[in-house]
């Protein structure tokens, strides 16, 4: 009988326990959701309609225009991290952004931001 493939690791991650299953992304949603309980906020009808607007006023990328190029937004972003403050999550400022620009260099930003803190 064939052996499953290994799975890859990232050098330092604890071994995999022997017949453990891999963290699926349900799993990992699930317990963000769990040790942040703000992050259901996006899932109400509420944001979606605050999110869809901002996307119809704003329909291209801030980040990508200012660098001179052109992509659509497919993200509504707070400007100033809302960090699970109510008041700044519903009444803070949006802009729109590209998934790459959100999940990766405004992510980045915001990381230096807090480290130089």
């Amino acid at each position: 009988m064939a052996k499953a493939p290994k799975l890859a690791r990232r050098p330092g991650a604890p071994p995999i326990a022997e017949g453990a299953r891999p963290q699926s992304d349900a799993d990992y949603e699930r317990r963000r959701r769990d040790a942040a309980p703000w992050r259901s906020w996006y899932g109400l009808r509420r944001w979606r309609a605050k999110s869809k607007a901002q996307l119809a006023a704003e329909p291209l990328c801030r980040m990508c225009q200012a660098e001179g190029v052109v992509t659509a937004a497919t993200v509504a972003d707070h400007i100033e991290p809302h960090r699970g403050d109510p008041e700044k999550f519903w009444n803070g400022a949006l802009q729109s952004l590209c998934e790459w620009h959100h999940n990766r260099a405004k992510q980045r930003e915001e990381a230096a931001a807090a480290r130089r803190l």
